[in-house]
């Protein structure tokens, strides 16, 4: 079996989410279509009542319906609609199989890269790092550590010693990433129960995000004890 690789996951991950956007549109203009009526509409009531008055006969009624367009456009709105269905479906399908294929991918494709190097990048970054699995025990203090919930970091500013270990456990229902802003580091792919840590053995400010969420920043300051 082809093993993937973090950007593979990566990918995956964008695409599932730009295609539950398009999904979620197209569902929503399909409602308001179908509820909002329009023009096409009094069109249609205007015409079947007049049919019911006996004032056009059924062959000048269908006629009538056709030029107006009125067959084929509820048409189209429906398949608008189950194309956005289909779009949200196979984009929950993608994150559960980004889900599965993750731990493998980010273990290797990153391992070799930003994980072999520990000290690499800027900001003085030491010290081993890791992803756990799921229900892993914390190894990291009560005051060193950071929980995901609700797209966002809390707490968003965490002051530690020199030494100390810090504790990301992703509590929320979106999968989530803690990378460095210089890009010296990274955990890879968090799914929702997952955490990682690790430690910093040099003083100086380390801000992050989440690279899924860019508005989901944090920053560990480290100071000298």
């Amino acid at each position: 079996m082809m093993a993937w690789g973090g950007g593979s996951v990566d990918w995956l991950w964008m695409l599932a989410g730009l295609a539950f956007m398009v999904g979620v549109v197209l569902v929503v203009v399909w409602a308001i279509q179908r509820a909002g009526g329009g023009p096409g509409d009094d069109a249609m009531t205007a015409l079947r009542v007049r049919f019911a008055r006996g004032e056009v006969d059924a062959a000048q009624f269908e006629e009538m319906r056709n030029v107006l367009g009125l067959t084929e456009r509820p048409r189209s709105a429906d398949r608008a609609g189950l194309l956005g269905l289909l779009l949200i479906l196979g984009a929950f399908l993608a994150w559960i199989l980004g889900s599965a294929l993750a731990p493998t991918g980010w273990s290797s494709g990153w391992g070799s890269g930003w994980g072999s190097d520990p000290g690499r990048g800027r900001g003085g970054m030491m010290g081993p790092g890791g992803m756990m699995g799921i229900g892993a025990g914390p190894t990291a203090p009560v005051g060193t550590s950071v929980r995901m919930a609700g797209s966002r970091f809390e707490p968003s500013n965490l002051t530690i010693a020199v030494g100390d270990t810090v504790r990301w456990f992703n509590d929320d229902a979106l999968p989530h990433t803690v990378s460095a802003t210089d890009g010296s580091w990274d955990s890879g792919n968090l799914a929702p129960g997952q955490a990682f840590e690790r430690r910093f053995d040099t003083a100086g400010s380390y801000p992050y995000l989440c690279r899924y969420h860019p508005g989901m920043v944090g920053t560990i300051e480290v100071a000298e004890p």
